[in-house]
């Protein structure tokens, strides 16, 4: 069983639900074998997720929502209520952007194939507590991404990981270390790893320049949609540009 699953069937918040809240939704969408019961608060959906996604916010999951990549129930009084459906629905898409750099509109295309039953995706059973530890020091991070201690250091001095704390880094910089890790493997070298961090920190202050005029304005969602495109874009511009010119 998920933690999802496991959370809505002992969450004990159906009582407290309104009927709306309680309506199943649309059986048709992706994983069709999980729960649609909207029995999770956003406060359920972020400890489920942020385990292995610790970035996820009460933000980005409206940012989700308003895209139609995550559709929760809404009650009267306009909170929003996830199924154990949702809930994979949020980790397909965060992996989609997370491991493959998915633009959102091919990621919305992939959703809809899976709605369909045109495209097929495992839905691993999760058991409750079997999530990693929030932090990892440097020897934790190179055996969770299956390489060496150096290619956390490359990592380290490229400053692909963010800041180091007591505890260690962040969990999620096992993503880091597993891109880095490939660009190595393909032929890359520590000086290039640097220059392409450089690169993507400007991209990502450019993003957040770019939804800088609606946070003033108290658009929280809409400076998150502004940054997020623009971020979106240039990963595309990047990948198109590598590709062509990696081509005899």
């Amino acid at each position: 069983m998920t933690p999802a699953a496991s959370a809505s069937a002992s969450s004990g918040h159906s009582s407290g639900i309104p009927a709306r809240a309680q309506a199943a939704p649309t059986r048709g969408t992706w994983p069709h074998q999980l729960s649609h019961e909207p029995l999770l608060r956003v406060s359920d959906v972020l400890r489920l997720v942020q385990p292995e996604f610790p970035t996820l916010t009460p933000s980005k999951l409206r940012f989700l929502d308003n895209h139609s990549l995550v559709t929760p129930v809404r009650t009267p009084s306009g909170y929003r209520q996830y199924s154990p459906a949702d809930v994979e629905r949020v980790r397909f898409v965060l992996r989609q952007q997370r491991d493959h750099f998915t633009p959102l509109a091919v990621i919305g295309e992939k959703l809809s194939a899976l709605d369909a039953g045109t495209l097929h995706e495992a839905v691993l059973p999760r058991a409750a507590g079997d999530d990693g530890p929030a932090y990892l020091d440097r020897a934790q991070l190179a055996q969770a991404a299956g390489t060496e201690p150096r290619v956390v250091e490359a990592c380290v001095e490229a400053g692909l990981l963010g800041s180091e704390t007591t505890a260690g880094f962040a969990a999620e910089g096992v993503e880091a270390v597993v891109a880095a890790k490939a660009y190595l493997a393909a032929g890359g070298d520590a000086r290039t790893l640097r220059a392409l961090v450089r690169a993507a920190a400007r991209e990502g202050e450019l993003a957040a320049a770019a939804g800088a005029p609606r946070r003033a304005r108290g658009d929280s969602d809409g400076a998150l949609a502004s940054a997020e495109a623009l971020a979106d874009a240039a990963i595309a511009v990047f990948a198109s540009s590598v590709r062509r010119s990696s081509r005899p």
